[in-house]
């Protein structure tokens, strides 16, 4: 017997004792019928409240935490929205998948044809698919997002319109299987496209009960830095002069930001309970697998910078929660190995019964029988590497020939302020440890671009 069948096995008769003799519908089966992958752009982990935030901006996901299985010490793949969300949905490392943004005179990177999709694995096995994006830049058809869709949308679009859009695709199409991926981008700083406006936003009650009153100064738009074309700088535009250190930040106005940061969460949080209970109404939750996790945080001054142009906890540390069926008989854990966005593929279709997809084991058997699954190797771009070993958790950094390595020891300095390859000594005494890591994060990646070679 294969280790899946011995899964689905184990689900089965679980299921199957939750339930009178019998009296086990179609839909209320031992195997997800639907699943529904929410991807929320720009939520660090640490700003909810299921991951030890002190303020009431999730209460809703928190609801869906406390029933499902949280995951701890989850790692994104990339600080950017177009790869991280290519492995996602592939199961993929970045040095395979290849897709990133690239300059105007650049051919674009799309998704290999070689991958599997999340999508066309589900489609193929009998499931109605639909995506829902709303980055209308990257998230689209040009760069292959819409592989094994039956009804795919993408646009500069917030959450009521991604949630509308879904709910027309329930009451056009009926599916009795599903898989849908919906991506919110509401989180996300603003581009102010619409003229001067906040970097984050949300509704003036909620900026009154999470940022307060505006401090003297602050407008969102850059004082000391002007554009060459004479426009102000104004919300990401603002953020990004910030980080580059050509705006200054006083800590008031650096509190005020991440006041409105943490009402833009509040907001979508707000918004997804709604859509909840209208999924509930419409029976759309029955024998559901929930997915709900993110892209990549943001920056706020931590290590320097705004935004999300970093490798640390801050934007590589996001969150996932996967809730299953209550037939399933998995009940509420949280999990502390280290997971990625590359586990996701082969879990949810492991999950359903499906062949897994991608590079990395199934989690599926772990969160079945209510074992701690083996950490992860967490491959960050392809150039920093995350693991534990006998001597804990750490990070290597290696960029290039050029630039000098970094070595984070994650247990004595989780905030990473100490590269202990600068320390002479340190070196000395850990040169076979450092070696070893060194020649991992390279096999690693090397065995990452051989796949679809």
């Amino acid at each position: 017997m294969t280790p899946r069948a011995s899964l689905l096995s184990l689900a089965l008769a679980v299921a199957l004792t939750s339930c009178t003799p019998g009296e086990l519908p179609v839909e209320d089966g031992p195997l997800p019928q639907r699943v529904l992958l929410i991807s929320l752009d720009t939520l660090r982990a640490d700003h909810t409240g299921f991951g030890g935030y002190e303020k009431p901006t999730t209460p809703f996901l928190d609801t869906l935490a406390a029933e499902g299985v949280v995951f701890d010490n989850h790692f994104a793949n990339s600080n950017c929205t177009l790869p991280s969300h290519a492995t996602m949905l592939t199961g993929l490392h970045y040095a395979s998948h290849g897709v990133r943004p690239v300059g105007e005179d650049e051919p674009i990177r799309v998704l290999p044809s070689a991958a599997v999709t999340l999508a066309q694995r589900y489609q193929e096995s009998g499931f109605k698919t639909a995506g829902f994006t709303s980055h209308g830049a990257w998230l689209n058809s040009d760069y292959g997002f819409d592989r094994g869709f039956d009804h795919f949308e993408s646009g500069w679009v917030d959450a009521e319109d991604i949630m509308d859009g879904y709910l027309r695709w329930i009451e056009q199409e009926a599916p009795e299987r599903s898989f849908v991926f919906l991506h919110f981008f509401d989180i996300h700083s603003d581009s102010a496209q619409r003229g001067p406006c906040l970097p984050y936003r949300s509704t003036p009650a909620l900026v009154e009960e999470f940022a307060g009153e505006r401090p003297a100064g602050f407008t969102g738009c850059s004082q000391k830095w002007e554009r060459r074309d004479g426009k102000e700088s104004c919300a990401s535009n603002y953020l990004k002069d910030v980080s580059n250190k050509l705006e200054p930040l006083p800590d008031e106005h650096r509190d005020y930001l991440v006041g409105l940061y943490d009402a833009g969460i509040r907001r979508l949080d707000d918004q997804l309970r709604d859509f909840f209970d209208e999924l509930e109404a419409l029976g759309q939750l029955a024998n559901t697998l929930v997915v709900i996790t993110a892209d990549h945080g943001e920056s706020f001054g931590e290590h320097g910078t705004m935004l999300h142009d970093t490798h640390h906890d801050e934007v590589a540390k996001v969150p996932l929660i996967v809730k299953l069926p209550s037939t399933s008989g998995v009940s509420h854990r949280r999990i502390s190995a280290l997971t990625q966005s590359t586990d996701l593929a082969a879990t949810m279709l492991d999950l359903c019964g499906l062949e897994p997809i991608g590079q990395v084991p199934s989690l599926a058997p772990a969160i079945m029988l209510g074992e701690e699954p083996a950490d992860g190797l967490i491959l960050f771009h392809s150039h920093i590497l995350i693991g534990r070993d006998e001597g804990g958790e750490y990070k290597m950094v290696k960029v290039g020939a050029r630039k000098p390595p970094v070595f984070y020891d994650r247990d004595a300095d989780p905030e990473e302020r100490h590269n202990l390859i600068e320390q002479e000594g340190y070196r000395k005494d850990n040169q076979q440890r450092l070696v070893g890591i060194f020649k991992q994060l390279d096999e690693e990646n090397a065995r990452s671009r051989e796949i679809l070679a």
